[in-house]
């Protein structure tokens, strides 16, 4: 999946609370992303949600409305949905932490911290060594793009672990949309 650039913010827009675009690529082989979301970005970032499920969708102009629907207290701060803010290909970092490479996108700690953000917010459980594991890659990833240094020669998890990591994240949230444990698929109004 291409990366499209994120949109930049002045800093001076920083300072208050918004709502950002996130887009949730999954598949390799398909040139844009499969869901989108949207994040309260404030001191504490937070997903829309609707009685604590993520809320996803498929068609980004959806954003405004969504929002307007499920914004709660936060329903009347400024939106910047336009174009995605947060850029979860997990896909590509899923490339990455099996084949190693340099990550000139930052696409693994994008997705990872993109990831650990739903998890949380969801009050989903993840296995401590998963959590830990995603931990150092976001924090590896931080300093450094270089993937293969990573997993041959400094890493503390291998590749297995990292992608089963990345995987257990995003397969929990995909299939609990299905079985409505954790997330909203809104495509269309009820």
């Amino acid at each position: 999946m291409p990366f499209d650039k994120p949109s930049t913010t002045p800093p001076d827009r920083q300072l208050q609370s918004y709502w950002r675009l996130l887009a949730v690529g999954l598949d390799p082989d398909r040139p844009t992303p499969e869901l989108y979301g949207v994040i309260h970005e404030a001191e504490k970032d937070v997903p829309l949600m609707v009685d604590d499920r993520i809320v996803f969708f498929t068609d980004p102009a959806r954003a405004p409305e969504l929002i307007q629907k499920y914004g709660g207290p936060w329903v009347t701060d400024p939106m910047d949905v336009e174009k995605p803010s947060f850029w979860c290909d997990v896909a590509q970092a899923l490339h990455f932490l099996s084949a190693g490479g340099i990550d000139t996108t930052a696409s693994v700690v994008s997705a990872v911290n993109v990831l650990l953000d739903l998890v949380k917010a969801s009050g989903t459980e993840i296995e401590d060594r998963r959590r830990r594991a995603l931990y150092a890659i976001a924090d590896y990833c931080t300093v450094s793009k270089d993937l293969t240094k990573y997993l041959e020669e400094v890493g503390d998890y291998s590749s297995d672990e990292l992608v089963d990591a990345v995987l257990c994240c995003a397969v929990v949230h995909r299939c609990c949309g299905r079985e409505g444990a954790d997330l909203v698929v809104e495509d269309r109004e009820h």
